[in-house]
């Protein structure tokens, strides 16, 4: 194994903690029936895909020991996640990754991508484009490609300096977000344009209440978009979701309350479905609020993950 591949084993062995706490899973999405499908990897061993019906409030493990960070609905039942799976003692060398596909209506699960070498793909912080073509994933601070039956190689030549979450559009565009850059900033990048840094400036250096007061704890999770297309951005330092125009103007859309933060958003049917997690002196959550396309709060979800129950 290279240097820096042991580099990168050894600071998951040291930062399995910190990571726990301040790295939670950003992804949520809402099936064509209404139903929550969020990641979790606080319960359940490496962690769980959950389904919450909200008409009836019953929650649902789908599947456990499910180490996803991010998940998104690829068509209106269709859920594809990443999987980086490393536990010390346990698996070796550069662990298990993998990229699935789930039918919400069949409950049929795929493996569209399996490979224990992390220059080929890592599950963490990727991307799909469209028709499932090809997957884009970050690792050693740059944007790799992938076509699912082919060799990854990066995408640019950039690094960044810390890219926390990717996303892509129904247009095309990719989303990037690096927290220690500028400040805070998301890029778009397309075939015809490029990478573009499109705002900067979106990490508070000051926050009045994070959640985590350590400043490498205060960064970015999901990338999501709003009813209009545009990139929503959640952030754990003033814990709130921004909306980034075309231009590269940013709205504060919804700020969480104290000790809790914005994990991920989604969009469906008048509604955002917003995931949240808290730290007061352990770890709170998720919990998922449902607010109006105003983002008025309508309904907070809080969930007992040991009895299964919603209040």
């Amino acid at each position: 194994m290279k240097v820096y591949k042991v580099l990168i084993v050894l600071f998951f062995v040291f930062a399995t903690t910190w990571q726990l706490q301040s790295h939670p899973s950003w992804g949520i999405v809402v099936d064509e029936n209404g139903c929550i499908y969020f990641a979790d990897v606080m319960h359940n061993g490496d962690g769980t895909l959950w389904k919450l019906d909200p008409s009836t409030n019953e929650l649902e493990a789908v599947f456990t020991n499910f180490h996803a960070h991010h998940i998104y609905l690829h068509s209106p039942n269709e859920i594809i996640a990443g999987i980086a799976k490393w536990r010390s003692g346990e698996i070796e060398g550069e662990g298990h990754n993998y990229l699935f596909k789930y039918d919400t209506q069949l409950k049929k699960l795929d493996t569209l991508l399996f490979t224990d070498d992390w220059d080929e793909y890592h599950g963490q912080v990727f991307s799909m484009s469209k028709k499932l073509k090809n997957v884009y994933f970050a690792m050693n601070k740059q944007i790799h490609i992938k076509p699912l039956n082919g060799s990854a190689k990066p995408l640019f030549d950039r690094k960044f300096e810390r890219i926390c979450t990717l996303a892509s559009d129904v247009s095309g565009n990719l989303y990037i977000s690096d927290a220690n850059y500028k400040q805070g900033t998301l890029f778009k990048w397309n075939k015809s344009q490029g990478l573009v840094e499109l705002a900067n400036n979106l990490i508070e250096q000051n926050p009045k209440h994070p959640i985590f007061k350590e400043k490498r704890f205060q960064l970015f999770y999901g990338i999501a978009f709003s009813k209009n297309n545009y990139p929503l951005i959640t952030e754990s330092a003033s814990r709130t979701i921004k909306e980034i125009s075309n231009n590269g103007s940013s709205l504060i859309r919804y700020t969480s309350q104290k000790n809790w933060t914005p994990n991920g958003v989604y969009y469906h049917k008048d509604r955002y479905y917003i995931m949240e997690t808290g730290y007061d002196n352990q770890h709170l959550g998720p919990r998922i609020i449902i607010t109006d396309s105003n983002f008025k709060v309508l309904k907070t979800l809080e969930i007992n993950f040991n009895s299964k129950k919603v209040k």
